[in-house]
């Protein structure tokens, strides 16, 4: 059996070990067969096309290359972007090259030792498992007998074009940069040695806003940390943030697709904490129109949110390509969210945009003219403060097992420890709804892990619900 499976946000696997160039070979060539035998769309010259773009983790640059070489010798056009670029420019640069997919050669948040593959459709958004399960089936079928045979890549299908120029030209009409300018706020910002890097400084330092940003360059390992915008990678961020006296502090993980947000304390704050406010923000003072789609593991305060202001509210599974999904078969939403800092704009990019969002964030703080602190403060006089976590237990037999059993129990209780129960929801794993608190326990399908997550009114109730969690598995 090939060692190539796509879970949650794609293919990742141990450099050296399953993630090797006679692997990605396979895939390309997979994929290369996918694309001839189902791909209806083609370009204006009547060829298939592929865009194919890469991280800055170690000899990245040089998986896509070779995956490159054997989409050439099929005959298939690539479209390459100059240097390693995050995924939002790429989404927009397949729709505007009219390719019938993408690939990006990436672990996302996974340690430097790791590296992986994310395939995109022609709507530039992650592709769903009825198109990753074809080009697996086509992977094990070629895996029994198949023989690279080295050849040259042929360098007329290969196309190297500028998919920043295009994005940051987008990013300028959906970002109020006068708005931010004026209010004279100061900006610190962490690539964390990604692709967003002479991105998402450049873009904040042409509008004329004070910005000094670290980690800005290409650093195959690093520098000791995962770059994913979690508390634990942005405590650089949060000490200049604190050291300059700035107002806030950005980030975006190594593909760009997540954001990160740092106060003016140095706090960390989530997209479940940032995310409410935000999206009231959009709806009262950009006046965006249309409904909400979220992850079930999302913050209730978006569903408070929503209600409020009276707009539909999409639920989906965990995994971004079921959000992007749901964008396209619900055309009057205007955003979609997920718990993992990640969240999109129902426009022309269907993807994560962690850069997008990083403005969006700073837009709503130069608007308000308040510290994030006082933002959250107002807003939790009108919707409940909620505390949430998540939690991973290994995936073992025995976990596994318990797993199973819980999703296949009756539920005939009525309630949950001390907690009366509202509904039981199965759109991903199993999550018990309370009056004013929720319990999610789902099996992760991009580590061999089982994730718990809580939210309530009050820390303590949330610490008991994982607790609760827990249980079930051990």
């Amino acid at each position: 059996m090939s060692p190539i499976k796509f879970g949650t946000d794609g293919w990742r696997a141990k450099m050296g070990q399953d993630f090797t160039f006679k692997n990605v070979r396979i895939f390309a060539q997979a994929f290369s067969n996918i694309l001839k035998k189902h791909c209806i769309q083609k370009s204006k010259t009547n060829e298939l096309s592929v865009f194919v773009n890469y991280d800055t983790r170690f000899l990245s640059e040089e998986f896509a290359k070779e995956a490159s070489k054997i989409f050439s010798i099929n005959g298939i056009t690539i479209y390459m972007p100059e240097r390693d670029a995050p995924l939002a420019p790429i989404s927009l640069a397949v729709t505007q090259h009219k390719c019938c997919g993408a690939i990006n050669i990436t672990a996302s948040f996974n340690k430097p030792i790791y590296n992986g593959i994310k395939v995109f459709n022609s709507c530039g958004s992650p592709a769903l498992p009825s198109q990753t399960d074809l080009i697996e089936k086509e992977i094990d079928r070629l895996s029994h007998d198949y023989c690279f045979k080295p050849q040259y890549s042929d360098n007329s299908f290969i196309r190297h074009v500028d998919v920043k120029t295009p994005y940051i030209e987008y990013i300028q009409k959906l970002v109020d940069f006068p708005l931010i300018k004026q209010s004279g706020i100061k900006v610190m910002v962490d690539n964390l040695y990604g692709t967003s890097r002479e991105y998402l400084d450049f873009i904040l330092n042409e509008n004329g806003i004070e910005t000094i940003s670290i980690h800005n360059f290409p650093y195959s390992a690093f520098s000791g940390v995962v770059s994913s915008c979690g508390r634990e990678d942005l405590k650089d961020l949060a000490k200049l943030v604190v050291d300059q006296k700035a107002d806030i502090g950005l980030a975006t993980d190594i593909d760009g697709d997540r954001f990160g947000i740092v106060d003016s304390t140095g706090r960390f704050l989530n997209s479940n904490i940032v995310m409410p406010p935000l999206i009231e923000y959009l709806i009262t003072v950009r006046k965006m129109d249309g409904g909400i789609i979220k992850s079930i593991s999302t913050t209730n305060n978006i569903r408070s949110v929503a209600e409020y202001y009276s707009r539909n509210v999409y639920t989906t599974p965990v995994g971004f390509k079921y959000l992007a999904e749901s964008m396209l078969q619900n055309p009057k939403t205007f955003i979609a969210v997920e718990s993992s800092n990640g969240a999109s704009l129902n426009d022309k990019v269907k993807i994560k945009d962690g850069i997008l969002f990083s403005l969006l964030i700073a837009e709503m703080q130069a608007y308000y003219k308040e510290e994030m602190k006082k933002i959250l403060s107002r807003f939790y006089r009108r919707f409940p403060k909620l505390y949430n976590n998540e939690v991973a237990v290994n995936k073992t037999e025995k976990t596994a097992r318990k797993y199973g059993e819980l999703l296949s129990r009756h539920w005939a209780d009525s309630q949950l420890g001390n907690r009366p129960l509202t509904r039981i929801d199965y759109i991903d794993g199993i999550k018990f709804r309370f009056k004013d608190a929720w319990l999610l326990i789902r099996k992760s399908g991009t580590n061999d892990v089982i994730r718990i997550y809580a939210e309530s009114t009050d820390l303590k109730g949330t610490r008991e619900l994982i607790k609760t969690g827990r249980s079930f598995l051990e």
